[in-house]
């Protein structure tokens, strides 16, 4: 269970974890902005399948920092 309450904007309810959601998403858009010049996309097999591992990675970190 999340300590953080249930948002509502202009009528609509956000759980908690649409918070998370946004929150890790700018910070895996700094990461990825941060390994794009270092030369890791050429490396990488797979650079999508890199990227969707990089945000799950990025979105378990915050979602333990959340809770």
């Amino acid at each position: 269970m999340s300590v953080l309450p249930v948002f509502v904007v202009f009528g609509l309810s956000f759980p908690p974890i649409f918070i998370e959601l946004l929150v890790s998403l700018a910070l895996f858009w700094l990461v990825k902005r941060v390994l794009t010049p270092s030369g890791i996309y050429d490396v990488v097999w797979h650079p999508a399948l890199f990227n969707t591992a990089l945000y799950c990675c990025v979105f378990y970190l915050v979602s333990c920092l959340f809770v």
